[in-house]
């Protein structure tokens, strides 16, 4: 699979309709508020985490094929960054669980290994 696109794409509407599925249950089921916008909170910074990787390794990869000489980063202190923010501010308001939050950081990157054996799958048969 030389394109990443489709494994993206398909990985953000997944994490949007589960977030979509958490904003309903916070709406419906109010024992469970704290975990269900903990873990939304956390899949939007994954999601942010996940795309932005995304960016920078496109970038890398143009670099190389063009064969620039310029610096190579992955941002990769940008992403811990953005998931220490959102943490902290998990931990400051107890409306967020912490848990959540933490498990929510890393769905979208695991989302995308199954994913990307089901495109690799699909576009063998």
């Amino acid at each position: 699979m030389d394109n990443m696109t489709p494994v993206i794409n398909i990985v953000t509407r997944v994490t949007v309709i589960i977030m979509a599925g958490l904003v309903m249950g916070w709406a419906l089921h109010h024992e469970t508020r704290a975990v269900t916008l903990g873990m939304t909170l956390g899949l939007l910074a994954g999601l942010v985490n996940f795309r932005y990787l995304a960016l920078k390794v496109r970038r890398v990869t143009e670099a190389v094929a063009k064969q620039e000489k310029s610096s190579f980063s992955l941002g990769f202190a940008t992403r811990i960054s953005f998931g220490i923010l959102v943490t902290m501010f998990s931990v400051k308001y107890e409306h967020f669980s912490l848990e959540a939050t933490i498990i929510g950081l890393f769905i979208p990157q695991l989302l995308a290994i199954p994913v990307g054996i089901y495109l690799g799958i699909k576009n063998k048969l």
